[in-house]
């Protein structure tokens, strides 16, 4: 009767081992599923952020001097009405003041933009 209890007790614990070995690889799988996201994820938002149709707002109310121009995707808390802006590209929002080459505003989320636009592009 005990030679029943140990070999009981080795089925248990060779089920454990295998259990925790198959935990184990899962977390490993999941972690460089992850890992190969990211690493995509981070090339789609280079694309997003190269590509020259970037959506941007540039404001056409009267105001002050036009100097930047906002993400269209990640605006930042400057951006209150969006009718008061037109939705460009941004080839042409850096080149809509015909006094200064405008810039990109530095309160807006670019990287967030980059990638919404870098999936858009993917079609996600």
């Amino acid at each position: 009767m005990n030679l029943k209890a140990d070999e009981i007790n080795e089925l248990r614990l060779l089920r454990l081992k295998l259990l925790e070995e198959h935990y184990k690889e899962i977390g490993r799988l999941r972690s460089d599923l992850h890992m190969s996201l990211r690493e995509i994820d981070f090339k789609i938002a280079q694309v997003g952020n190269q590509d020259a149709n970037l959506p941007c707002l540039v404001r056409r109310t009267p105001g002050p001097q036009l100097t930047v121009y906002h993400s269209a995707d990640s605006t930042c808390g400057r951006v209150h009405d969006r009718r008061n802006f037109r939705k460009l590209p941004e080839v042409d929002a850096r080149d809509a003041s015909p006094y200064v080459w405008l810039e990109r505003c530095s309160a807006c989320n670019w990287d967030r933009a980059a990638r919404i636009h870098g999936k858009r592009l993917l079609g996600d």
